[in-house]
C-alpha cells in the first residue's frame, strides 16, 4: 500500500507570525545603528530606485536589494543572528508560536513563506522548529552581495507556486494543508490549501475571507 500524502502547515511571517512591523523593517534600521548600511547605501538604492521606474515590474523586485550592493554576506548573516535574538525574537506572537507547536506535534511539515530576508527567516526556523524557510535570497558575486536576489521574492502568486511545488516534492495533499496570511497579497497561497486561515488580517483579505468563509483569527 502506498503511503498516505503528507499534511503541511504554510506560515506567512512579516504581521502574521511576527508584529506589528516586518522583520526586514526592524533589520534595516539595526544595520544603519551597526554601521554596515551607510547613508551612500541608502542614497543609492533610492538613486537605483529612481533611473528605473520605467523599468518592468518583476526587475525591480529582483533588484529592490540594491543597498546590499558590495557588501560582506558573512557579516550580514552575523548581525541577522544579532538582530534576531535582541529585536525580532521578542515581536514573535506566542499564539502564532503555539499554533506552530501545534502543527510540529501533529507531524505535520511546517513551512515559513516570507519575502524577508534568508538570514533573518533561517534563525526564525530554528527557533521555532520549523521544517523549511523559503524567503529573499540575495545573490554573491565574487564574494559580495550582488545587490539582487537570487530567487523570485516569495509574495504574492509566487508564495502560491512554491506550495505547489513543495507539494510535488513533499508529497503532500493540498486539500488537508493549512496557511495562514495575514495580507490581501495572501489570498493565492489561501486559497490554495484546504485550510486557510486569515491572521490579522488587513481590510482586504478581511474581507475576502468573510466573503470565502475564512476563519479569521488574531495572534
Amino acid at each position: 500500500m502506498a503511503p498516505s500524502p503528507r499534511t503541511a502547515a504554510f506560515f506567512d511571517v512579516d504581521r502574521t507570525l511576527v508584529g506589528p512591523r516586518s522583520m526586514e523593517s526592524i533589520f534595516i534600521p539595526f544595520l544603519v545603528k551597526r554601521r554596515y548600511l551607510r547613508a551612500g547605501d541608502l542614497a543609492r538604492f533610492l538613486a537605483f530606485l529612481a533611473m528605473n521606474l520605467d523599468g518592468v515590474g518583476e526587475g525591480l523586485v529582483r533588484s529592490n536589494k540594491y543597498h546590499f550592493k558590495d557588501k560582506d554576506p558573512q557579516e550580514l548573516e552575523r548581525l541577522a543572528v544579532e538582530c534576531f535574538h535582541s529585536q525580532i525574537k521578542p515581536r514573535v506572537s506566542p499564539a502564532g508560536r503555539r499554533m506552530v507547536d501545534k502543527h510540529r506535534q501533529q507531524g505535520h511539515l511546517v513551512v515559513l513563506l516570507t519575502g524577508s530576508l534568508t538570514p533573518l527567516a533561517e534563525q526564525l526556523r530554528i527557533d521555532l522548529g520549523a521544517d523549511l524557510a523559503l524567503a529573499a535570497r540575495l545573490g554573491v558575486e565574487n564574494g559580495a552581495l550582488s545587490g539582487t536576489l537570487s530567487n523570485r521574492r516569495p509574495y504574492g502568486a509566487e508564495k502560491a507556486r512554491l506550495v505547489r511545488e513543495l507539494a510535488r516534492q513533499y508529497d503532500l495533499d493540498l486539500s488537508r494543508c493549512y496557511a495562514y496570511g495575514d495580507h490581501y497579497s495572501d489570498v493565492d497561497i489561501l486559497a490554495t490549501v484546504g485550510f486557510p486561515h486569515a491572521v490579522n488580517p488587513d481590510a482586504g483579505l478581511r474581507q475576502e475571507a468573510r466573503r470565502r468563509g475564512w476563519p479569521i483569527l488574531n495572534f
